[in-house]
């Protein structure tokens, strides 16, 4: 365990004034930031799977300046798959994996994020248009968007989105241009962003912003003059539509989404495109199944689900009764009975709870967290109080007076035996029991690693998905003081990381299932907190609370005020959020908030934000925002003063070994192939840098050996460099001619270049940039 866990963390923030605030959190004192504090952070070797919990970043060490290396050049690659398994075997025509279980949470499923700022990502369009069920009202949709302008109006769950998306995607002839304009934007002052962009989203027009009688007519000129449309999507409100018609004259577009059967058919089509095959498929399902669960108001996400569902039961994943029990949307209906039927059972309930938010994760970790709910609760899950025998005062079993008892399996609770159970009894209740009791079970065992090593996982899930999130938003709702406990529960967790990130999905959710002024407070305590784990859990609770247009404003808000305030732990925070689906969503947002946070490096805690703000940087841009990441890194390294241009350059070598995206604008001469060079290298003439960037440039290097397009890319950087032989290029380059991988992309380049500077020759790879170079190994 980390030294700093057990020590007082500097006051930085009075938590209760910040959560009680409306107007943004209040200004402390500066002292705060300067409290003094062990610099002894260290873990001993034995002691790596115990997570550190302390005040500063211990245990969420995802330092991008390590993606090269730092011991040394070594044949090392680092591969960035989240949510994926990397099967290195040999592969047989129709092998495919499914990761169903996605990132561990409530839901089952992993995230997804959709764009709320900046470009649609050519996924998500693609995504929307397959096997996409054309509404009846969509050809005359199509006619109104001649005008440049639609909107769109529907209930939540209808296909909004995607039926807007598919709107844009064919209007424009399917071009991928398509950009989000967050629904908070004034668009009588909004205008067209990018010359490319063919079609513009808003996703929730919120009344905060009603829109004037001319905003719409400056609109269509604006996008007309831009050859661009737009579809605004309006939120579930009959006075914001009312207001539309009544002061703008428009009649929005109402989304009634196609039958069940018609959106089960297309996406069945796009699925499995044989016909032949889908007949065989079909035909193999229960007589009458098809037709009874295709009845009533399915939307298509629950249609969606139903074809997956289908897929699998032929693929041997479930047999045809399994799809009932597995449905989603047919959650609801069954959670009164289930908690009932434990209403005597804390063990089931504390266990059901576990599995609620940690469901996915290994079957120790839930049971673990089950039992630390327990001892929190301290007989709120029992239902009934109990007297001991020959104790007339009610003392409970194990338990000071009148205190609650525990339930014995196989015995009511009502019932008061000589003998009262022993709520110690190590033989209590087997897994198995609990796991029926909850109808749980053991998922696929999985095989992860981490610290060197490779463990195995056997996860938990309920049998019907999306049970957890259904069953939390039920007792969330209905039951007031629990969510107290489950709180208090959830915001004491340790540590790790696959703990932390589904805590702040529940949480994040509990918030959208809250609502009001307070739907936030829980989050908002959290985010000042001395711990680290606290913090972690409120940035990730924060990004899914975004995911509500409502919600969304409140955290735009807080966030900005929070950048610029002098609590480090509040900016730390900040800075974690912009790396959640929160930031992935509003890219240009995100980047400017990670400029506000950072402060310099001048002490311990500016050092644990600086690091949270690389890590969120280098996630913004694996997520695919990558020219809206370097575009503001290029903007950074122009400052002075405030040490964020050091901090865009200490971030740049993680970029350029981190997937292919530099190399693609390399190879083909994007608009960032200039400034990726001149960033190579001003970091390879620097002192401290020049490591780092070596070794990216290496990695790359050896990465190429196996894609033409890419060893094109990085000769082109490398003869580039050979123009002008400073004293950082002819390192690298007597470090790639010195490797020792015979494959290795650049070695004659490199070769060519140090025979020519050795000679006084001119570089052997002229360019605009060639200047004439100094004999002997001097240098500039």
């Amino acid at each position: 365990m980390s030294a700093a866990g057990d020590e007082p963390a500097p006051s930085g923030l009075d938590v209760s004034s910040l959560a009680a605030s409306d107007a943004g959190p209040p200004e402390v004192g500066s002292k705060a930031g300067n409290a003094d504090r062990s610099e002894d952070v260290t873990r001993e070797s034995t002691d790596d799977e115990e997570f550190s919990d302390g005040t500063f970043d211990e245990g969420f060490d995802d330092e991008p300046l390590g993606a090269p290396g730092a011991d040394g050049l070594t044949h090392t690659y680092y591969i960035y798959a989240s949510h994926s398994n990397i099967n290195t075997a040999s592969v047989r025509g129709g092998q495919r994996v499914d990761n169903g279980a996605g990132s561990p949470g409530p839901g089952g499923g992993g995230p997804r994020f959709v764009a709320h700022e900046g470009p649609v990502s050519a996924p998500e369009i693609l995504d929307a248009v397959t096997g996409f069920a054309e509404p009846e009202w969509f050809p005359a949709a199509l006619a109104e968007l001649d005008g440049r302008v639609l909107f769109l109006s529907g209930e939540q769950g209808s296909g909004r989105r995607t039926a807007a998306l598919n709107l844009l995607y064919r209007h424009t002839g399917r071009s991928m241009h398509l950009r989000a304009v967050d629904n908070d934007e004034d668009l009588a002052a909004w205008r067209p962003t990018d010359t490319d962009t063919r079609g513009y989203l808003v996703d929730g027009l919120l009344p905060a912003r009603p829109l004037k009688p001319g905003t719409v007519g400056n609109l269509r000129r604006l996008l007309n003059d831009a050859d661009a449309r737009m579809v605004i999507v309006l939120p579930d409100d009959p006075v914001v539509v009312r207001s539309l018609s009544r002061d703008l004259h428009v009649t929005p577009v109402r989304c009634a989404p196609p039958p069940p059967r018609a959106v089960f058919e297309a996406r069945l089509a796009a699925e499995v495109p044989n016909p032949a095959e889908r007949d065989r498929l079909l035909s193999c399902l229960e007589p009458g199944l098809l037709d009874e669960l295709l009845t009533g108001r399915l939307v298509p996400a629950q249609v969606r689900e139903l074809v997956d569902a289908v897929i699998g039961a032929v693929d041997g994943e479930m047999t045809s009764g399994d799809i009932r029990d597995r449905l989603s949307y047919l959650a609801d209906e069954e959670i009164p009975g289930l908690l009932d039927s434990l209403r005597d059972d804390p063990d089931g309930l504390a266990f059901l709870l576990a599995t609620c938010v940690f469901e996915g994760l290994d079957h120790r970790i839930v049971r673990e967290q089950a039992e630390r709910l327990m001892d929190m609760a301290d007989g709120q899950l029992d239902s009934v109080l109990r007297k001991s025998d020959g104790d007339p005062s009610g003392a409970r079993v194990g338990g000071e007076a009148g205190g609650p008892g525990r339930h014995e399996p196989g015995r009511s609770a009502n019932h008061s035996p000589g003998a009262q159970p022993n709520p110690r009894f190590v033989f209590r209740r087997s897994l198995e029991d609990l796991l029926r009791t909850v109808r749980a079970e053991y998922g696929t065992r999985e095989y992860h690693s981490a610290h060197g090593y490779t463990y195995v996982v056997e996860p938990v899930r309920f049998t019907r998905h999306r049970q957890g999130e259904a069953v939390l938003k039920h007792v969330w709702r209905e039951y007031g003081r629990l969510s107290v406990l489950l709180t208090k529960w959830m915001g004491e967790v340790n540590g790790a990381n696959d703990v932390t990130e589904p805590v702040g999905r529940v949480m994040g959710m509990a918030a959208r299932w809250g609502g009001g002024r307070r739907a936030l407070l829980h989050i908002r305590e959290l985010a000042g907190s001395d711990r680290a784990t606290g913090r972690a859990v409120a940035a990730y609770a924060l990004g899914m609370a975004a995911e509500d247009p409502v919600l969304a404003g409140e955290v735009k808000y807080r966030l900005v005020q929070w950048s610029v305030h002098t609590s480090w732990q509040v900016r730390w925070t900040v800075a974690r959020s912009c790396g959640t689906g929160f930031g992935v969503a509003r890219p240009d947002q995100a980047m400017r908030l990670l400029r506000n946070v950072f402060r310099g490096e001048g002490s311990q805690q500016e050092q644990a934000v600086a690091k949270v703000v690389r890590g969120s940087v280098s996630n913004l841009f694996s997520a695919g925002n990558q020219p809206t990441v370097f575009r503001h890194l290029i903007e950074w390294t122009g400052t002075g003063g405030t040490g964020v241009a050091r901090l865009a350059l200490e971030v740049f070598p993680s970029l350029l070994a981190l997937g292919t995206w530099c190399q693609d604008q390399l190879g083909g001469e994007g608009e960032f192939a200039g400034p990726i060079v001149d960033l190579t290298r001003r970091l390879l003439d620097d002192d401290v840098l020049s490591d780092p960037m070596c070794r990216a440039v290496l990695v790359r290097c050896r990465a190429a050996a196996w894609d033409d397009r890419q060893k094109a890319a990085v000769e082109t950087l490398l003869k580039t460099l050979a123009q002008d032989m400073r004293h950082g290029v002819l390192r690298l380059f007597v470090m790639i001619d010195r490797a020792g991988d015979p494959g290795i992309v650049g070695q004659r380049i490199a070769r060519q270049a140090l025979n020519a500077w050795r000679n006084g020759a001119p570089p052997p790879f002229p360019g605009p940039a060639t200047r004439p170079t100094r004999p002997h190994g001097r240098t500039p």
